[in-house]
């Protein structure tokens, strides 16, 4: 850690606040939906728009970063939090402003997800630390969250992320000149200038050639097609887990501070066996340990979906994730190491608007089954479509299984 440059120490910590500051506030959004009257299908509407925004941003934004550096784009990542934060805020007395929030932090986590991680894949040795550190921000939110919506309200909760966000602007403005070669006054005028800068003068967003070769890259590099594809799978189940799985403890009368600590509980094992990837893909390859772990992991999905008794949907929570931890590290080091520093920005903006559809996708889909069948049920085919599309995908790529 102390040998890594500042620009990567920024950025670690500028993850770790603000995935405190995200899982503080995400898990209990369709909770206090609830609460307020929607109905579920709404609810997941409202889960399915933070997700589409992400698919349809990451690509160009990734194409964003390639072109103009990581500077800038991390800049507007923490000025949108904080649009996001505010928008939350005003949805206690207004509450159609939580679609507003939705999509500002639905942009700005495409930002940060597709910017944030191609600069640390070019920093040697931040990898495994930048993926532990956003573990523990995921870690320690929610059973904030949760606490303080029990003791406070959501109003408080929301609060949490406000706070977040402007340390966030703090440091995303030390990352901007503190990184970049002159002095303060002039980063702040090459800042000034790119955004004065009229779209049709600066063609980075929307720029339909940054889908072009992102497709292109997708069908021609098949380890990153086998990573967005397992991208897919793993964040339709972290969307569940932020969707669904928050409505289903509650149905059962789980209370929002333990519900916050069965989603630590999660984290916490899909954290601790992040520092462990090496070990196991040196050991069995890396897609061999991606395909047995999603395996297992929607096995445990539909043993939470089982069952009602907190003591037990504590332990199938934990292997939960300890079948779903090793898809982070692995994923982003499959990226580095068979993408170009040129092409990494679009390489990541594939992998991020492939998850972020898994994500809609299973938002959308289990959320409908939900409302006409239950949530128990929907969950218990979430769990198995994970276990079949894992065995799919380790079946049409398993002449990589031994890399």
């Amino acid at each position: 850690m102390f040998d890594l440059d500042r620009g990567a120490k920024t950025l670690i910590g500028f993850s770790l606040l603000s995935t405190f500051g995200v899982s503080a506030v995400f898990p209990y959004i369709p909770i206090f939906g609830k609460e307020i009257g929607m109905p579920v299908f709404l609810i997941g509407n409202l889960v399915l728009l933070y997700y589409l925004l992400q698919t349809v941003t990451r690509i160009p934004l990734g194409k964003f970063s390639d072109i103009v550096g990581h500077h800038a784009p991390i800049l507007i990542g923490a000025l949108l939090y904080f649009v996001a934060a505010g928008s939350f805020v005003t949805s206690i007395y207004f509450w159609p402003a939580l679609f507003l929030g939705e999509i500002a932090l639905g942009v700005a986590n495409s930002v940060i997800w597709v910017t944030v991680p191609s600069y640390i894949t070019e920093s040697e040795g931040a990898l495994p630390v930048y993926s532990f550190s956003i573990g523990i921000g995921w870690l320690l939110g929610s059973p904030v969250g949760g606490f303080i919506k029990d003791n406070y309200g959501m109003r408080s909760v929301f609060f949490i992320l406000l706070s977040v966000s402007i340390i966030l602007i703090y440091l995303s403005w030390e990352f901007y000149y503190g990184t970049r070669p002159g002095d303060r006054r002039e980063s702040v005028r090459g800042f000034i200038r790119m955004a004065v800068m009229s779209p049709s003068s600066f063609p980075v967003y929307p720029s339909i050639k940054s889908y072009v070769d992102g497709w292109r890259l997708l069908r021609t590099n098949r380890h990153l097609l086998f990573a967005g594809l397992f991208s897919f799978i793993v964040f339709m189940t972290f969307g569940l887990g932020s969707s669904i799985v928050p409505l289903y403890f509650s149905e059962i009368g789980i209370t929002s501070f333990l519900i916050g600590i069965l989603v630590s509980i999660r984290l916490a094992t899909s954290t601790s066996i992040r520092l462990t990837s090496k070990f196991f893909t040196r050991r069995f390859g890396d897609f061999r340990v991606l395909v047995t772990s999603t395996i297992l992991a929607g096995g445990f999905i539909i043993l939470v979906s089982r069952t009602q008794a907190f003591p037990l949907i504590a332990i199938f929570s934990a292997l939960w994730g300890l079948g779903s931890g090793m898809y982070l590290p692995i994923v982003f080091d499959i990226i580095g190491k068979h993408s170009t520093e040129e092409e990494r920005g679009v390489a990541m903006g594939i992998r991020g608007t492939l998850g972020t559809l898994g994500a809609a996708f299973g938002t959308w889909t289990f959320s409908s089954l939900a409302a006409q069948l239950s949530l128990g049920n929907a969950l218990s085919l979430a769990g198995g479509f994970t276990i079949a599309g894992s065995i799919v995908l380790g079946l049409a790529f398993r002449q990589e299984s031994g890399r």
